[in-house]
């Protein structure tokens, strides 16, 4: 994923809602959301065998984004879509969490929990290693640390999202202003486009929440609710958000 909104307590009815956008390379091979022998639902990543966003049915889940960097990684970590997939099958998320080793892969940004609870862990290749849990409200998470400079799409999609969030909604008034957001290709002015590795006209398309280049782009997006012990509603768009329907995948966790 690269850019993941989690919502906690903010929705009257869903203690948990997570949207998210999965931006990677056209070319990439991928599976879309399946259920996997341990019930576990996620979708596939063909060339390392990892996920980018794993949900089990007693509602906890598994993400992860990649950390922005203005060089490529080194060669030969080990895929961070592993970590996910680990991390979403492990009895004990947080004592599998305490193993990581992050000079074994790229840089990311790891999101994991349940209804009653989600953190953080910031994985840097250079070794550091740092958790935070989250309060209650509204997060919004791109390519670095929440709160993060340098990210247009997340500032407009918290805002979005706490425009609709004001008064507590149930899940119902919300899944459709979501998936607008999820959409929308408003970019940040020229002069305010962060420093980046890539040509000028691609960075610029990555400060909007839906990404269209020649390569990259949006290739799916996912809504999921959930309160303690149970998935709510799991909607997936196996396209990108702006011309692809959400359709309701709950079916999934049931066999």
């Amino acid at each position: 994923m690269c850019t993941i909104a989690i919502l906690l307590d903010v929705v009257s009815d869903a203690p948990l809602v997570v949207a998210a956008n999965r931006d990677e390379m056209y070319a990439r091979p991928t599976r879309p959301p399946q259920r996997w022998t341990s019930g576990i639902v996620a979708g596939v990543d063909e060339l390392s065998g990892g996920t980018w966003l794993a949900v089990r049915p007693d509602g906890q889940f598994a993400a992860v984004t990649n950390q922005r960097v203005l060089a490529p990684p080194p060669p030969g970590l080990r895929s961070r879509g592993l970590v996910v997939r680990e991390l979403a099958e492990a009895d004990d998320p947080a004592a599998y969490v305490s193993t990581i080793d992050p000079a074994r892969y790229a840089s990311m940004n790891l999101v994991w929990g349940d209804a009653r609870g989600v953190s953080i862990a910031y994985a840097r290749t250079e070794g550091t290693f740092e958790v935070e849990p989250l309060a209650p409200g509204i997060h919004v998470l791109c390519n670095d640390r929440l709160d993060a400079p340098g990210f247009p799409r997340g500032v407009r999609l918290r805002e979005a999202l706490e425009r609709v969030t004001r008064d507590r909604p149930p899940l119902s008034a919300v899944i459709e202003p979501l998936h607008a957001a999820l959409a929308d290709h408003t970019r940040a002015p020229i002069e305010l486009v962060p420093p980046s590795r890539h040509p000028p006209e691609i960075a610029h398309a990555l400060t909007a929440a839906c990404i269209h280049t020649d390569g990259y782009g949006t290739r799916s997006a996912t809504i999921f609710a959930a309160a303690p012990g149970r998935v709510l509603q799991y909607l997936h768009a196996d396209g990108p958000p702006c011309t692809t329907p959400l359709l309701d995948r709950s079916s999934l966790f049931h066999g």
